[in-house]
């Protein structure tokens, strides 16, 4: 073997044993604009706002588990109850609600979320572009946050986008807000910051597994494992599972929300 290509074996060996931050100062100097690995995005009194129950753990079940274990009372509020999924068609759709609600509560029990810390506000699926922001503000007014989940306004998802730009519109009553992640779903982000969830992965999947009616049309496991796995390209070598974030003050939440065109119907 060349000298050089020892010389760049060892060398390569040394940086998968840097720490985060000086990996990605040498990231920044090789032109890759890595984001940050963090324990979790900064705040003690999270909220999770998600379109459709099974968002939630697609774009952060693993790093719900870890505010669960940190003693962080986080809460999920779900925009709509799911109940026009594929697997329902044809069927009541009271029933198709009851059933998907269940499924939420189950699933999230799984991370350590308890049904009292979820609220469904039942919202009309597949209506919520200009949809009155009145009970979204009401529900996350009370529950005073510091750190909003909420899906990328740019999300390919016309829910998903419309549940963003519902939230971004009740800031002004929400002044306990200082950070916005915004997690991934159908469409991933840009992210700046990433959760190693390796350890917390499995909670994550088993909750999805919980989503009976969403896993008859999709395997949500499946393509949530591998995005996680993906996401530890960045700072963990592609080693482990990690969920990827947009990490953002309010301000520029709001102002992203404004500026990003609405899905095509």
């Amino acid at each position: 073997m060349r000298p050089r290509a020892i010389l760049q074996g060892v060398l390569f060996g040394l940086g998968r044993k840097l720490p985060p931050g000086a990996v990605r100062a040498i990231n920044l100097a090789r032109g890759i604009d890595a984001p940050r690995l963090v324990e979790l995005p900064p705040g003690k009194r999270p909220v999770v706002v998600a379109p459709h129950p099974d968002d939630e753990l697609i774009g952060c079940g693993g790093t719900i588990v870890k505010h669960s274990a940190a003693g962080h009372p986080i809460h999920v509020v779900m925009a709509t109850s799911g109940e026009r999924s594929a697997s329902f068609v044809g069927s009541d759709s009271g029933s198709a609600r009851a059933q998907r609600e269940g499924e939420a509560l189950a699933g999230l029990s799984e991370v350590g979320v308890e049904a009292d810390r979820v609220t469904f506000l039942r919202l009309r699926e597949g209506e919520l572009e200009g949809a009155d922001m009145g009970p979204m503000a009401r529900v996350l007014g009370a529950l005073s946050p510091d750190l909003l989940y909420v899906p990328s306004p740019g999300d390919g998802h016309a829910d998903h986008a419309a549940t963003s730009r519902l939230v971004a519109a009740c800031l002004t009553r929400l002044p306990t807000v200082r950070h916005v992640a915004l997690y991934e779903v159908m469409t991933p982000v840009y992210p700046t910051v990433v959760v190693d969830i390796s350890e917390q992965v499995g909670p994550k999947l088993a909750g999805l597994q919980r989503y009976e009616s969403a896993l008859a049309s999709v395997d949500f496991v499946h393509t949530s494992r591998g995005l996680a796995a993906y996401r530890s390209v960045h700072c963990m070598h592609g080693r482990g599972h990690a969920e990827a974030f947009t990490l953002l003050r309010p301000g520029d939440f709001a102002l992203l929300a404004r500026q990003e065109p609405a899905p095509r119907p």
